[in-house]
């Protein structure tokens, strides 16, 4: 069985909820996301996997507590076996809400990645299309040549690319245009260019190349001014991580010249449920080891996520 069958199957048994007034969020998520099947289909495999981690999940729940051997004692056979059943169909039913739920999580994921792809790469972009622009070309092939450079413009340029195919379908880039900034995820940046773009296109190329100019520009600074502030935010982190780092160091030195001096440090203790002994000092001396490498790996973790695009 292919693909296309399995989707076709998938569509015909649970496409209907792709119509429904609670996926209303769902759908301007997949418009923003663009996962690269249709709406439909993409509705009809989360439920596909809903109900089959409904199934999943409800008979391990119940066969489960069958087979362990737990009893209610005012409850006989029967009752004890209607019981679990209860509690799988129970179980089984928040995995396939849950399911459901995270495939919207997961085209919000996407969303968000396409969101950060064209903060990063618009500024580029519009400083490509303000150089374009003295040329005196026209909006379309501007778009053209921008969605063009997708290595250098990434998602800005996958958003041009959308602009031109619906150009292509309705034959109207103003149109193009209007659709590109309903659906794509950067409604606080690229949303407002491709607004803008229109307005200034309409009004004559050097209406559009002036705008282009004083938009590259506004984008460069607000970019500057964000690697600053960032800067500023990671020296900070550096800071506030090394304080608390100095705090686990200074009791593992503590405890090996304490434990000298005093024997008590060094007594065995029984670890629980072993045969086998430690002491205090090796307790505090792996404890504070421990602690040091896990700050460290959260601290480089950390920066790594908060350092813009750029910055080294």
């Amino acid at each position: 069985m292919t693909l296309g069958v399995v989707d076709r199957t998938l569509c015909a048994l649970f496409a209907r909820h792709a119509d429904r007034d609670r996926h209303t969020t769902t759908r301007t998520r997949y418009r923003e996301a663009r996962p690269g099947v249709g709406f439909g289909a993409f509705v009809a495999r989360v439920y596909a996997v809903s109900w089959l981690a409904c199934a999943a999940v409800g008979a391990a729940v119940s066969v489960g507590g069958v087979a362990s051997g737990v009893r209610v004692p005012v409850l006989n056979e029967g009752q004890q076996v209607a019981g679990w059943l209860a509690c799988g169909a129970l179980v089984g039913a928040a995995a396939k809400r849950a399911t459901v739920r995270a495939g919207d999580r997961y085209l919000a994921w996407r969303a968000g990645l396409r969101r950060a792809a064209i903060r990063a790469t618009l500024p580029g972009a519009v400083r490509y299309l303000s150089v374009l622009a003295s040329g005196t070309p026209s909006e379309r092939d501007l778009l053209a040549r921008a969605a063009a450079r997708t290595g250098a413009y990434g998602e800005t340029a996958a958003a041009f690319r959308g602009v031109l195919a619906t150009a292509d379908l309705t034959g109207s880039v103003d149109r193009g245009l209007r659709v590109a900034a309903r659906d794509t995820p950067s409604q606080a940046l690229l949303a407002p260019f491709l607004v803008k773009f229109r307005e200034h296109a309409a009004q004559g190329p050097d209406a559009l190349r002036q705008y282009l100019d004083m938009e590259a520009r506004m984008l460069a600074d607000s970019r500057e001014r964000a690697q600053e502030r960032a800067a500023s935010a990671l020296e900070l982190v550096a800071e506030l991580f090394v304080v608390v780092l100095v705090l686990p160091v200074l009791v593992a030195i503590i405890t090996t010249v304490v434990g000298v001096l005093a024997p008590g440090f060094s007594a065995p203790i029984a670890v629980p449920h072993t045969t086998h002994t430690t002491t205090v000092r090796a307790l505090l001396v792996y404890g504070s080891a421990a602690f040091v490498l896990g700050v460290g790996a959260l601290a480089a973790w950390l920066v790594g996520a908060l350092r813009p695009r750029g910055l080294t």
